[in-house]
């Protein structure tokens, strides 16, 4: 047994790590607020500028490599406020376990010598000239008892030499090195390796973590943690993080921001040899993530409504046709907020046309206020698996089906009250938009459980919301809307299987007027359609058409 080890232990000041870990979380935050301000003051109003050619290409890569090592560095730093952290906590455990062997055995008159060996008291001097003392009852059980303190010393130095050794492990793959080897691309997801390796040195099961089932429950459990827990959580698990339904925007942003630029490191250092992906089909993965990253940097600017929150993110669901939620402005402190459910073929590759209409709505509701100062938040939720079938094909949804609008409609009412329950005390109104199938979906999540908590909802170009009236769904008639272009092709699935056709004077509700044409003219700039979905986003009522009904309006 080392003697060493026992008087380091005894004298073992748990202070002078968890300082050490301290210095390190400032470090990581630093890092993580540099990266912020280089994103939105450098980076961000320079892509704005549209600043283009070949000497621009080289000046971001090298600041996109300036924002990585923040990154890194930010990572890198919180995995080792955990493992010191996590060292200290399990040495000074050890060590109460020791001290309190150690008293033990004094209160039996046990004598623990420098090196932790326990050993009986020596014989009294009458006690030595009896052959029967050392066998005596009390001679026995102090021997017991001696073993006994002896196993407690024995297991506090070994927990100490363990977590001693786990955390040299630990801190072993988390060094500088990382920064200055010759590549290009794989640091940050090496980064996310690294996280992992730690906690599987340190012995650490996976923390816990809300499923994501109840947003008040997640968000109760997120106020619950310190600021130096919740950094650490988003720096270490942002994939969990940025999944959980009722935490706020910037949490989720941040923790989303950070799985984007890990997948996309993994990619580009990569290759599509056992990732059971197709050279194609990897490809075309990376490209994606590419050019969601490159809309997300354009809208890093100081212009608070513009900024893109990235509230969800899994490139590798639904068969890779993904799944992203971003908002335009942010919708934890907006006065008006919609969720804006796209419809067939929409998958991750389409976030830069998602974010256009997002804009071109976001923009109407402000002209819809103008003068208020109002704040508008837009939001393209893409969280479903949308039906791969073209408006050329529109009957072919009535095949389709309500089987996709099911599958996701829990998770759309699970987001739209958790973006309640992220607001607080400062609800705004909120309208919930679908278009196409994503109506359907719409139709689906308000009509189940306790529907969508949306002061509004809107259905655009709907071939059908499962249900056959609009109090089906959980809502004032009078605040649903709907609207369809004249020679829009998706009328020719409407009214087949997917329910009622919402245009029907029968189905009740209101038709905003729409002046323009096709599938996908409802956001046209000057528009009547769009002006009119502004004015609903802000709670004004836009230019309706009268109901034509065939049969009285009610219940089935």
């Amino acid at each position: 047994m080392s003697s060493n080890l026992f008087e380091l232990l005894m004298r073992f000041d748990p202070t002078s790590l968890h300082d050490a870990a301290k210095a390190w979380r400032d470090l990581s935050n630093g890092a993580q607020s540099a990266e912020n301000r280089h994103r939105s003051q450098v980076n961000g109003p320079l892509r704005q500028a549209k600043w283009e050619g070949e000497d621009a290409q080289k000046a971001f890569f090298a600041l996109g490599r300036n924002e990585q090592i923040l990154e890194i560095l930010r990572v890198e730093s919180a995995a080792v406020v955990l493992t010191l952290d996590t060292v200290a906590e399990r040495m000074h455990q050890a060590q109460t376990n020791l001290k309190n062997a150690v008293h033990r055995a004094e209160e039996w008159g046990l004598v623990v010598g420098a090196d932790g060996t326990v050993n009986l008291p020596p014989l009294g001097e009458g006690e030595r000239n009896d052959p029967d003392a050392a066998s005596s009852p009390e001679r026995k059980k102090l021997t017991t008892l001696r073993g006994d303190v002896q196993e407690r010393i024995n297991k506090a130095l070994a927990d100490a030499r363990q977590a001693s050794d786990q955390g040299d492990r630990a801190l072993g793959r988390l060094d500088a090195s990382i920064l200055t080897r010759p590549r290009v691309f794989g640091f940050a997801a090496e980064t996310a390796a690294d996280v992992r390796d730690v906690a599987k040195d340190l012995g650490l099961a996976d923390p816990y973590v809300p499923d994501n089932k109840d947003p008040k429950a997640s968000a109760d459990w997120w106020k619950y943690l310190t600021p130096e827990q919740q950094s650490t959580y988003v720096a270490l698990y942002p994939e969990r993080i940025g999944q959980l339904d009722g935490l706020p925007a910037t949490v989720r942003d941040e923790a989303n921001r950070l799985v984007l630029d890990q997948q996309l490191d993994e990619l580009k250092a990569g290759n599509a040899r056992g990732s059971g992906l197709t050279a194609d089909e990897y490809s075309t993965r990376e490209q994606t993530l590419m050019k969601l990253k490159e809309q997300l940097d354009q809208h890093d600017t100081a212009v608070e409504d513009k900024r893109l929150f990235l509230l969800g993110l899994d490139a590798k669901a639904y068969g890779g046709d993904g799944k992203v939620i971003v908002a335009m402005g942010n919708p934890d402190t907006a006065d008006h907020t919609a969720v804006l459910v796209p419809g067939t073929g929409t998958t991750i590759d389409s976030t830069g046309g998602q974010l256009a209409r997002v804009s071109d709505l976001q923009e109407a509701a402000r002209q819809a206020s103008k003068g208020t100062n109002q704040k508008v938040s837009v939001i393209s939720w893409l969280g479903y698996d949308a039906p791969e079938v073209p408006i050329q094909q529109a009957p072919n949804l009535a095949v389709v089906g309500t089987t996709r609008s099911s599958d996701g409609a829990e998770a759309l009412r699970q987001f739209t009250q958790g973006t309640r329950v992220a607001q607080g005390d400062h609800p705004s109104h909120l309208s919930v938009f679908g278009h196409s199938y994503g109506t359907t979906l719409v139709g689906a999540a308000a009509a189940g459980g306790e529907g969508l908590g949306a002061d509004e909802i809107v259905a655009v170009a709907s071939p059908g919301m499962t249900v056959d009236r609009a109090h089906q769904l959980q809502i004032d008639p009078s605040h649903f809307w709907t609207g369809r272009a004249e020679d829009d092709g998706i009328a020719l699935a409407a009214g087949l299987s997917l329910g009622f056709d919402p245009v029907r004077g029968e189905f009740g509700g209101q038709q905003f007027e729409v002046d323009t044409s096709g599938h996908s003219g409802y956001w046209d700039d000057g528009s009547k359609s769009v002006d009119n979905q502004g004015r609903i986003i802000v709670g004004k009522p836009p230019t309706t058409l009268p109901r034509l009904t065939v049969t009285p309006p009610g219940p089935l």
